[in-house]
């Protein structure tokens, strides 16, 4: 009989340095929109575009933690964590530094 072979790493398979790279993925101006609604998180910076013109970045940007639920849908689409992994746990030290 054939068993499920796990395809996911566990934490002691990482190796410090080690690189994966993911499928690409674009971020659109829906994927902004509907995010503001799902969060309520509806920032000037997000999502008014003539406001956004007078900030420092000089357009609209994509929310943080948007970008951050993009990156683990691309992490469980490369399937490194499949059959590994129960929860998210923690984010340790994470700054957004650039916009997106």
């Amino acid at each position: 009989m054939d068993h499920y072979k796990v395809r996911g790493k566990y934490f002691e398979d990482f190796i410090v340095g080690e690189r994966f790279v993911s499928s690409a993925r674009t971020i659109t101006e829906s994927d902004i929109v509907q995010f503001a609604g799902i969060s309520g998180d509806y920032n000037q910076i997000h999502t008014d575009k003539e406001f956004s013109k007078t900030t420092p970045y000089g357009r609209r940007v994509a929310h943080g933690l948007l970008i951050t639920s993009i990156a683990t849908g691309l992490i469980a689409q490369s399937g490194i964590l499949e059959g590994t992994v129960i929860a998210f746990r923690e984010i340790n030290n994470w700054k957004f530094t650039s916009p997106t």
